[in-house]
């Protein structure tokens, strides 16, 4: 077992159990809280106690918030919610979303690693709380590489890749990754964590259940990585849900449970342009899994020690094997 830091303090990875791997507390922009009519934190606070509570009382004992700054991480909201203490261990993210920051460009890899290193071993924003997991994001933005040699898009994407595996390795925690599943973006970034020597059983290729292509799925369970299938969303038909459950379940037929990690990508508190309509029980976000897919798998013939082995040893595993990085 490996120590895995959240935002009340360190805890045994045995003592995770059913994790939630890819959500989000509130989700918009840096900056964001500098706008009142965009950002309230008492609202916020509300709405995450709430939906906090009702996964707890669903099952859920562990969440990772993938939120990094540009995302619109809030950290006196992490804050608050520690001090509540929802019964939920929340782990939080460094890291970058799909927009590299102005401020790396011309930065070198180590330096960007550096940045990622203070807040998993100092502390976030001068807080008593440090980031357990990077998020690295790569999505359409990964196409665009037109311009001066190493200075595109998709060169920046490429230094921040390498940075989260420098700094991953030296800190001894995972890596989780948005990615575009329709072009297969899990397979640069996997290339890209092997060049860098990382323990690929410490990433995960997250929203993969975008992709209807289960050889695609099954090449990075077999390369070692988890599979996030992590976009699970209350505002998805049954159908969908359904069609997204079944590839949980024939990747477990697949030999591949304890590679599955499953996810909402959810937030009770999101402030993009779309906004959840009036009478929306934004409080739900983190429950379609535990109450429909759950229920789905166990329908259709899942094992309950392959909904055990995606529900809670997946995501055991990957902290352990982070872990063992820096030892």
């Amino acid at each position: 077992m490996s120590t895995v830091q959240t935002i009340r303090g360190p805890v045994d990875s045995g003592s995770l159990g059913w994790t939630l791997s890819h959500e989000h507390l509130t989700a918009g922009g840096a900056g964001m809280q500098s706008f009142p009519w965009i950002y309230d934190e008492a609202d916020a606070l509300k709405a995450n106690l709430d939906a906090l509570r009702r996964a707890g009382d669903a099952g859920i004992t562990s969440m990772i918030d993938l939120t990094p700054f540009d995302l619109g991480r809030q950290i006196t909201l992490f804050e608050k919610v520690a001090e509540a203490d929802t019964g939920v261990n929340i782990i939080c993210a460094t890291g970058v979303y799909r927009w590299v920051p102005m401020y790396f460009l011309g930065r070198s890899v180590d330096d960007i690693a550096e940045h990622f290193l203070r807040e998993l071993q100092d502390g976030i924003q001068g807080s008593a709380i440090r980031a357990g997991i990077i998020k690295v994001a790569w999505d359409q933005e990964y196409r665009l590489n037109d311009g001066p040699e190493g200075a595109t898009v998709r060169a920046g994407l490429e230094r921040t890749a390498r940075a989260a595996a420098r700094a991953a390795k030296a800190a001894g925690v995972p890596i989780s990754c948005h990615t575009l599943a329709t072009q297969e973006l899990g397979t640069p970034l996997l290339d890209i964590f092997e060049d860098e020597g990382l323990d690929l059983r410490a990433v995960t290729i997250g929203h993969s259940n975008d992709s209807a292509d289960l050889p695609y799925l099954q090449r990075i369970a077999a390369r070692g990585a988890l599979v996030g299938l992590d976009r699970y969303s209350r505002f998805r038909g049954d159908e969908e849900l359904a069609r997204r459950a079944a590839l949980a379940l024939d990747l477990a037929r697949s030999g591949f449970a304890e590679q599955v990690a499953l996810g909402h990508d959810g937030s009770p508190y999101y402030r993009f342009g779309s906004q959840p309509a009036p009478g929306t029980d934004v409080t739900a976000c983190w429950l379609p899994v535990p109450e429909f897919e759950i229920p789905w798998l166990r329908e259709h013939g899942a094992t309950e020690e392959q909904i055990d082995g995606m529900c809670r040893r997946s995501i055991q595993s990957t902290f352990e094997a982070a872990a063992g990085m820096s030892s």
